[in-house]
């Protein structure tokens, strides 16, 4: 049974490979043509079609592949069973048909026969087990010569690589095209934003588009978009607090509609009875702004010179920010009058808080000097106003030392609080024109004034009055200042405008501009001769008042012509840069000139003051001579009595003393009057000795006398305290010599540029004649107050100019008084080291030891 199974297996599969050879060659161009429609499709070539193409191209692939597998088909033949025997055979090498002879039978019955055939089935039988099927022989390479199959393959291989996770979406849309259809209907899709004023910096707000609560600032502009949707279906509505506002149809499916906001409410957008979205809109109203002084206005602290200025701390708040500030003053006298506004810069931008201090110079207004009522006035964007409190407080005024000029303020004053009352301001105008000697014959204040009354008494309008006060302040300048200062002050205003004629010719370079800039030119070279000129005068005058002062201030007159005919000439070139840096040198120039004439001026009032005090110190010397002189008078007439002679002629009319307790008790007097005398004089000595940095001679010697006038007198010795008196009057008046050689001697030097190096912060406030006369009361010599020096200048007790105790045996200039004199150099020494440990000591954060130290050795002076 094995033997006729296994031929069975064996001829099916030899059947199906005898199919295969047929079926593969008949196949093949069909597989081919799909092959290569595959590959084209894996590529993606037939998307590049249009869709038709694409239809048309898949249609012919696939009819070509049909005819040619019909084809092919057709010349398949099913095998029989001999044919499948033959590939037995054929496949196996077998000869003679082997299988055949297991199927035949023999003709005859011839028994020798019928072994032999019988002989012949059983070797044949014996041979199907070298029976094979084989591989298939197609027989393709013979018709493809090319080996285009090969190629095919390659191809597939590298297309499937290309198209990746696509291949069977590039697959599936070359074998099944889509033919194009008609668009579908778009939903409707919805945009909502609201820009907000530009005022408030706020960037657009984006409404969602689902709808909800939304605060917006007042004023926001609302804009909704809608697109898509359904044609014919109607134009979309925005529905605000019951009221309908239909959209603007930009083309079939798009609408849009704005609206500026001012109230809240519900907004809801509708369209075809639908409602798409709907907000509950609130709305933020812009508050007004906030302004306050966190100070009272008032004057600046300590005025520099003569121009005072108002100090005005100011503050401001806006929720977007403050866009002006400004202070409105009124008159309190006149509410109804029109206000003084000046406006306060404020940080760039518009700040939401901003606060600060402005220093203005109202001096020239009219109401200087007047109550006024004061509130800070702020602005935001949208024009909103708010003010702060009203403060009432008075407008610094300048003061002027000129009686004239003074007059024109009390006037200017009474002008300013009731402007109808023109008559008694014009009449003061004319009285004082008819005082010319008042201001010195000066004509162009004659003229001016009188042009003032008679524009007060004929000019109805009220710009009248405006005019007269500014007239009447420029005369109280000119009479006060001088021509050095309105000359600076015209200087001052001619560089200002030749730099903003300048900066108008590099804006706009045409012709006008450049004539323009050439005339400020030419009026800044006249300023500068002018202020010149005023300065030689003023030189002038000083030097026929005194001496020469090497220290004030010179400037080449050529080098300040030269710097700004420089400028114009580079300005005529149009080289604008070079004018610039020119006019830059001449104010740096000026700038040193003002710079050096303020120091001569604050050196000439320090020279001045040196002088008064000098002037002082020989009064007060002199009028120790003269106290002293009466001490000498009683004595003498105490002693005269004593001697049974008559009183001394320089003292007719005293009567003639005795002994006993009435010439004890005028001894005491005397003493005590001998005692106060001598305190006083060591004070002078003090103060001359910081004033020169040398003590005279005489006045070292005066003290020595006195010293000893009072013991006499405390011995009951009247002979020997008269001549004590006498040798201290007499080296009191050598004193009052050598004072005012030295006095003479430091003001050539300062004159000369020399600096004697002395402090005169130490010096007090008091004149010495003054000190002198608190330390005296009655002749007592009883000190005011109360109050005794802490130093007893009595015997051992003396001091140095500095004040020190010197002990006995101590050296100085004057080596027959108990008043030790050093020489100058030792004085400047000292001096400057207690100069230096007063200003080490005021730096109170150096180290807590260092500054006890530093204070236990100030107490010494």
């Amino acid at each position: 049974m094995t033997g006729p199974r296994r031929l069975d297996r064996l001829r099916r599969l030899a059947v199906a490979v005898l199919v295969f050879e047929q079926a593969w060659p008949a196949l093949w161009p069909a597989l081919g043509v799909a092959g290569v429609f595959v590959c084209a499709a894996l590529l993606g070539l037939p998307a590049l079609l249009a869709p038709p193409l694409r239809v048309v191209l898949a249609l012919a692939a696939l009819l070509a592949m049909a005819w040619m597998l019909r084809r092919g088909l057709r010349q398949i033949r099913l095998p029989d069973r001999s044919m499948a025997d033959r590939r037995l055979e054929r496949a196996s090498g077998l000869r003679h048909r082997p299988l055949s002879a297991l199927a035949d039978r023999p003709a005859g019955a011839d028994p020798a026969a019928t072994l032999l055939w019988q002989a012949h089935v059983a070797r044949a039988a014996g041979m199907l087990g070298r029976l094979r099927v084989g591989l298939p022989h197609p027989g393709l390479a013979a018709r493809d010569r090319y080996a285009l199959r090969c190629a095919l393959v390659v191809a597939l291989v590298a297309a499937v690589v290309i198209a990746g996770g696509d291949a069977w979406g590039r697959l599936a849309g070359a074998v099944f095209p889509t033919l194009p259809h008609a668009a579908p209907v778009p939903a409707a899709e919805l945009h909502a934003w609201a820009t907000p004023p530009a005022y408030t910096g706020l960037p657009p707000l984006f409404l969602p588009p689902q709808g909800g609560p939304v605060t917006l600032p007042a004023g926001s502009h609302l804009t909704v978009g809608l697109t898509g949707g359904a044609q014919g279906v109607g134009v979309a509505q925005l529905e605000i607090a019951g009221r309908a506002q239909d959209f603007d149809r930009l083309d079939e499916t798009s609408f849009q509609a704005d609206l500026d906001l001012n109230t809240g409410g519900r907004f809801a957008v509708r369209r075809g009875g639908d409602e798409l979205a709907a907000w509950q809109v609130t709305i933020l109203i812009d508050q007004p702004p906030t302004a306050s002084f966190p100070e009272p206005p008032g004057p600046a602290g300590q005025q520099q010179g003569r121009a005072p200025r108002l100090r005005l701390p100011w503050q401001c708040a806006d929720d977007y920010g403050v866009v002006t500030l400004q202070a409105e003053l009124r008159l309190r006298e006149r509410p109804s009058a029109p206000p003084l506004l000046v406006p306060i810069p404020l940080p760039s931008g518009s700040p939401k808080s901003a606060h600060g201090t402005m220093l203005l110079d109202l001096s020239a207004s009219p109401w200087a000097g007047l109550a006024v009522i004061g509130r800070l006035v702020a602005r935001d964007a949208p024009g909103q106003r708010g003010e702060s409190e009203a403060v009432e407080f008075t407008l610094p005024e300048r003061i002027f030392q000129h009686p004239v000029a003074q007059r024109l303020m009390e006037l200017r004053k009474a002008l300013a609080l009731h402007p109808e009352a023109r008559e008694p301001v014009a009449a003061g105008l004319a009285g004082l024109a008819e005082q010319p000697q008042a201001f010195e014959g000066d004509t162009v204040v004659l003229l001016v004034l009188r042009a003032t009354a008679a524009l007060l008494m004929v000019e109805p309008a009220e710009t009248a009055v405006d005019e007269a006060a500014g007239r009447m302040w420029q005369l109280a300048l000119r009479l006060d200042e001088g021509t050095a200062e309105r000359t600076e002050r015209a200087l001052t205003q001619a560089r200002e405008a030749a730099r903003e004629a300048l900066e108008a010719a590099e804006r706009k370079p045409d012709p006008e501009t450049k004539a323009e800039l050439d005339r400020k030119l030419q009026e800044l070279e006249q300023a500068i001769r002018n202020h010149l000129e005023a300065l030689r005068e003023e030189a002038r005058r000083e030097q026929e008042a005194q001496p020469q002062d090497r220290n004030a201030p010179k400037q080449d007159s050529q080098a300040l012509q030269r710097k700004a005919e420089a400028a114009r000439e580079a300005a005529r070139k149009g080289k604008m840069d070079e004018a610039k840096q020119q006019l830059a040198e001449l104010d740096k120039m000026l700038q040193q000139l003002r710079n050096a004439r303020a120091e001569h001026d604050q050196q000439a009032q320090k020279n001045g003051e040196q002088r008064k005090k000098g002037r002082q110190q020989m009064s007060a010397v002199q009028d120790l001579v003269k106290r002293q002189g009466g001490v000498l008078d009683h004595v003498q007439s105490r002693d005269a009595a004593q001697q049974g002679t008559n009183a001394d002629p320089r003292a007719p009319g005293q009567p003639e003393p005795g002994e006993g307790p009435q010439a004890d008790a005028e001894r005491e007097t005397d003493r005590r009057v001998q005692q106060a005398l001598r305190r006083a004089l060591g004070e002078l000595m003090q103060q001359v000795g910081d004033l020169t940095g040398e003590i005279p001679k005489g006045l070292g010697e005066a003290d020595q006398a006195m010293r000893q006038g009072a013991e006499a007198l405390a011995h009951g010795e009247d002979a020997a305290a008269g001549a004590a008196a006498e040798q201290a009057i007499e080296a009191l008046q050598q004193g009052a010599r050598e004072l005012s050689q030295q006095l003479a001697k430091q003001s050539a030097n300062q004159q000369s540029g020399e600096s004697s190096g002395q402090d005169e912060g130490d010096q007090d406030s008091n004149t010495a004649e003054g000190q002198l006369g608190s330390r005296l009361q009655d002749g007592t010599g009883t000190p005011r107050g109360g109050q005794q020096r802490s130093r007893d200048h009595g015997r051992d007790a003396r001091r140095d100019p500095l004040g020190r105790h010197l002990r006995e045996g101590t050296s100085g200039s004057d080596e027959g008084s108990d008043v030790a004199v050093p020489d100058q150099m030792e004085l400047q020494r000292t001096q400057a080291i207690q100069d230096e440990l007063r200003r080490r000591g005021a730096e109170r954060s150096r180290p807590q030891p260092e500054l006890d130290y530093i204070d236990r050795l100030l107490k010494q002076f």
